[in-house]
């Protein structure tokens, strides 16, 4: 009998666990194979509505409960079909991006879902997750290029981003980035190296010394590390000690950078060159700034300057019109200079003319003080101005019917004296009219007297001492003359009288010796 039973029992067992086995191990899982490897063959194909039906599919083989890795290659599928959407349909993007969520957190990140995330977020612009999934899966994800190219372009939007924002230290953080993955750096600008250095220039403009003196010391140091000139960044460290430096020692660092900039040199491209251009005519005007300083410098009461010193400064004006002929700042230093140190009204006038040549270029000399200064020097004249001036003058009291017949034969004897060198000619100067003038018109005529002389006499006695005779006396006759205007009342004679001698005492400074 158990014989028997455990005949008929043991088939039936044992048919049962076949059948078992064979739903669990081929029925179900072909459940959810089926629309699977269905779904693998369309996901070559670049159709939406292939796509579209892969997706479907995928999630058919979802719902039939897959599990563990099976479940896993379907999610990556689906997440990849969804990725493949977005070109279509960029809400996808972000469900490709929640099924990878949920895979990773499953098995962990790979290195195809790593690769896969990287791609979804650059096509989310989410630059700032790119980033740092490339650097936390570098080591898996360097062995795809296009990886790195996809990190590359989130660091260039970055940092450009942060360029527009002008924040220059994250800007230079995520080029250099671009330039360690070595993918684009064709799309780092050239302006990109001078991001230091427009920080640090503008951080001398806003008085930040210190900030200013750190952002040229990175930009030299970022040179030296590409191996590109470093001229600029010193030259930035250069104007940070400009106010408390030395000026000799300024000197010598600027003679060493004049050194170093070469616009001829025939590697350079046209930008390049143009750029080194700028630079040297920069150099060429602080050499010669710091000249001036390094004169001032100089103990107080130990003269003026040699005549080495002149030479020296000749050749560095000539410096900075050899580079850049247009500029008026050479002219404008050579004339001041020369005109603070003339001994004579010759030399006055060379200065004056090398400022006057400096006004006419297309960056020429235009402070108004210096204009002001010229436009007094043309009004005053030279010497043989200042005679014309008082030929007209002793004309015009000549012809004064309220002289006495004295006064004039004095005046016509000051005529006489001068007659060998001019007459007045067609000089203009504000002649006093010839009918006779009221009382209170004395006074304004002692005032434009006294205006008058002193532009006749000032050209031959601006480089006398305060002591001179000459200075003294006609200091003490326009005093005179002014007591006299103010007491005019007690008589025109006593007015007269010291405009007689003011303009004798006058005549005598223009001509002190006989002719």
């Amino acid at each position: 009998m158990t014989t028997i039973l455990l005949l008929v029992v043991l088939p039936v067992l044992f048919l049962t666990s076949v059948a078992s086995a064979g739903y669990f191990l081929l029925v179900l899982p072909s459940r959810w194979r089926l629309p699977y490897e269905e779904a693998l063959g369309l996901l070559a194909s670049d159709d939406r509505d292939a796509l579209e039906r892969a997706d479907r599919l995928l999630g058919q083989a979802v719902n039939e409960g897959p599990r563990g890795r099976a479940l896993n290659r379907i999610r990556f599928a689906q997440a990849y079909v969804r990725a493949m959407l977005g070109t279509y349909e960029p809400a996808r993007y972000a469900a490709a991006a929640t099924v990878l969520d949920e895979l990773t957190a499953a098995e962990g990140p790979t290195r195809d879902t790593a690769y896969l995330e990287l791609y979804v977020q650059a096509r989310l612009g989410n630059h700032d997750r790119v980033t740092d999934l490339y650097a936390e899966h570098h080591d898996v994800l360097d062995a795809r290029p296009q990886s790195r190219r996809i990190a590359a372009i989130a660091h260039l939007q970055l940092a450009t981003g942060h360029w527009r924002r002008r924040e220059t230290d994250g800007a230079l953080h995520h080029f250099d980035r671009v330039r360690e993955l070595g993918e684009l750096t064709e799309h780092i600008p050239a302006e990109v190296n001078d991001l230091q250095l427009v920080k640090g220039v503008q951080a001398v403009f806003d008085g930040r010394t210190d900030d200013a003196r750190e952002a040229f010391a990175d930009a030299r140091e970022r040179s030296v590390a590409r191996e590109t000139p470093t001229v600029q960044a010193e030259l930035g460290l250069l104007v940070c000690d400009w106010a408390e430096g030395d000026p000799a020692q300024l000197g010598a660092w600027l003679a060493r950078l004049a050194e170093q900039v070469d616009p001829g040199d025939e590697s350079l491209a046209e930008e390049e060159r143009a750029a080194a251009e700028r630079l040297r005519t920069g150099i060429a005007v602080l050499r010669l700034v710091v000249l001036l300083r390094e004169w001032l410098a100089r103990p107080a009461l130990s003269g003026a300057p040699a005549p080495d010193d002149f030479e020296e400064l000749r050749r560095r004006v000539d410096a900075v019109r050899d580079a850049d002929p247009e500029l008026g700042d050479a002219a404008l230093v050579d004339g001041l200079v020369r005109y603070y140190f003339a001994f004579s009204q010759p030399e006055r006038e060379q200065a004056l003319a090398a400022l006057d040549a400096g006004t006419e270029l297309a960056k020429g000399v235009m402070l108004p003080e210096v204009l002001d200064l010229m436009e007094r020097e043309r009004a005053l004249g030279g010497e043989g101005d200042a005679i014309s001036r008082y030929l007209t003058l002793v004309a015009e009291l000549l012809d004064d019917p309220d002289r006495s017949e004295e006064d004039r034969a004095q005046f016509r004897r000051l005529q006489a004296r001068f007659a060998p060198f001019g007459d007045p000619g067609d000089l203009a100067d504000g002649a006093v009219p010839h009918q006779r003038a009221a009382a209170d018109d004395h006074r304004r005529r002692s005032r434009a007297l006294r205006r008058r002389i002193e532009l006749i006499v000032f050209p031959r006695i601006r480089d006398l001492p305060d002591d001179a005779p000459a200075k003294r006396a006609l200091r003490d006759l326009l005093a005179d003359l002014d007591r006299a205007s103010g007491a005019y009342a007690e008589g025109a004679e006593i007015l007269h009288g010291a405009e007689q001698q003011l303009i004798t005492r006058t005549g005598e400074i223009l001509l002190p010796e006989e002719s």
